[in-house]
């Protein structure tokens, strides 16, 4: 309980993107790089919903019988999709950018540095490399990367979790 409580803390901090939030063209964000200007990125899991329910209305179409004497009963189906990608660290302020790199340098991350570049390039680029946006919003602190680590490639729910699946 405690753990799932310090986990849905952490996810508190920062968003997990697809897209671009903005809609001006020229807000600047700060990404953390590695050698050779190659972005820093960590695993990350994402519930994929909308593929959920297409399945779901896919294969609850058929009828089961329970018992000869009764009616038929629709089967509900549900299955869980995840999706694991690479997730790009994305900062609002350049000040907290800064520091989260050199959490990583410590931990033998291996961050170089920083990066400012604007936010539509960087989702251009997430969205060409299949990638995430882990977006670090200004004002929130941001978890230990180890924490982060684990919060962004744990899994979102499970299937023994929820009794309504069973």
């Amino acid at each position: 309980m405690r753990r799932h409580l310090h986990q849905t803390f952490d996810s508190s901090s920062y968003d997990v993107l697809e897209a671009n939030p903005w809609r001006e063209d020229s807000k600047a964000v700060y990404v953390l790089t590695r050698r050779e200007n190659q972005l820093c990125t960590m695993k990350t899991r994402m519930n994929r919903s909308e593929v959920e329910r297409e399945l779901g209305m896919l294969f609850s179409k058929g009828l089961k019988l329970r018992n000869q004497t009764k009616k038929p009963t629709a089967t509900k189906f549900r299955m869980l999709v995840e999706d694991v990608r690479d997730g790009v660290l994305v900062f609002e302020d350049e000040t907290e950018a800064a520091k989260y790199c050199e959490l990583l340098q410590g931990g033998g991350q291996g961050c170089e540095g920083v990066a400012e570049v604007e936010a539509s390039s960087v989702f251009a680029l997430c969205q060409k490399m299949r990638a995430l946006a882990v977006l670090f919003r200004r004002g929130r602190t941001p978890p230990l990367p180890e924490s982060l680590k684990l919060n962004l490639s744990a899994k979102k729910r499970s299937l023994e979790d929820q009794e309504d699946f069973i």
